[in-house]
């Protein structure tokens, strides 16, 4: 099973993990995980399906302990930092178990919102220093901030990590798993963007078939066909408006589409506040919107892309390293019309170009 509507998750969950469901008549609903810490999937129509992307092998990979479940989920960074064994050759990437999945549990909750709290273990892979902390996910469905008269399912995240280290140079990593369509019905990234801007590649060129820049924002190419990550730098963000990044698809044998968008005005504003090198050009600008492409080895079943933001940079408060980020995260599911209607509400992007 490749794409989940509410029912499948909860039939796939029940058993192996504690979850819950935030639902509102008029806000939609959502699948927060114990597991992993996260919302798991977001509803914008009850009978319709998941517009996060979730594993099709999702029982397995919780029974193995493993990270990649999908969904919607908190990250540190630099990557180069945390995720590699060997980081001076960008070599052998892993995901830390104890930053994911790690060890959540559910402290509070009610019919919209709910905590989840969970210590944290990682290492610093550039000198080996061992750091510990935690990390809380306040979690609640809100209102849209701008009327669309459709249905939608809207969440906001308060998350606060502290490590027990001071002086660190990290960033807060939010990261939503989308689902894809495959290179016959290809997903579109959409980011609004400032006049000539600088687009960035992290892993290697994007060809010019996966990517255009209009006026006013970027389009980029989620077919999960080949690896290639795009990254927009903090000079090239309207940050007179939140931080932005959307993601619209047909659905996969429908004929609606889907929107999500993720906001924040808690990201980096300069260079200088976000640590997260690319691997291919280490000494190159840096981005703090990103967008991930994957590469499906199974095609049919392993569909999925990324939408990013590099969150506020950690302060010392107390001899320790500690970050508190806001951001939301929108999804909707109509007709093409309404969708287009729906991005030009959130991003002042008319009949955006669709890949």
């Amino acid at each position: 099973m490749n794409y989940y509507t509410k029912e499948n998750l909860k039939s796939t969950l029940n058993g192996i993990v504690n979850y819950l469901e935030l639902s509102s008549n008029n806000m939609g609903s959502t699948i927060i995980s114990e597991y992993g810490g996260r919302p798991l999937g977001i509803f914008p129509k009850t009978k319709f399906l998941s517009l996060l992307w979730i594993n099709p092998e999702l029982r397995n990979i919780i029974k193995n302990n493993r990270f990649e479940i999908g969904g919607d989920r908190y990250w540190l960074s630099p990557e180069r930092k945390f995720f590699y064994k060997d980081p001076e050759s960008w070599e052998g990437w892993f995901c830390p178990a104890g930053l994911d999945p790690a060890n959540y549990n559910i402290r509070e909750q009610s019919s919209t919102s709910c905590t989840l709290y969970t210590t944290l273990s990682i290492t610093n892979q550039m000198n080996k220093e061992k750091y510990e902390g935690d990390i809380t996910r306040k979690i609640q469905l809100i209102k849209e901030p701008i009327f669309t008269g459709m249905e939608y399912c809207g969440i906001q995240y308060i998350d606060t990590c502290t490590i027990n280290k001071s002086d660190q140079h990290i960033n807060g990593w939010s990261l939503a798993t989308v689902i894809s369509g495959g290179a016959e019905n290809p997903g579109t990234v959409i980011i609004p963007i400032k006049t000539n801007p600088k687009p960035l590649y992290y892993f290697r060129a994007i060809p010019k078939d996966r990517l255009f820049i209009d006026k006013n924002y970027v389009g980029f190419k989620i077919d999960v066909k080949e690896i290639y990550k795009l990254a927009i730098r903090p000079e090239d963000i309207d940050f007179s408006k939140n931080a932005r990044i959307g993601y619209v698809l047909k659905i996969p044998n429908q004929e609606e589409y889907g929107f999500l968008v993720k906001l924040s005005d808690d990201v980096p504003k300069t260079q200088n506040d976000c640590f997260d090198i690319a691997r291919d050009h280490p000494e190159s600008e840096i981005g703090v919107i990103q967008s991930y492409n994957s590469e499906s080895p199974q095609k049919e079943s392993l569909q999925f892309g990324e939408i990013e933001l590099q969150l506020n940079k950690f302060q010392t408060i107390n001899k320790k390293s500690q970050s508190s980020a806001t951001h939301q995260l929108f999804g909707y599911i109509g007709s093409k019309e309404e969708i287009f209607e729906v991005i030009d509400k959130y991003m002042g992007i008319t009949n955006p170009q669709l890949f």
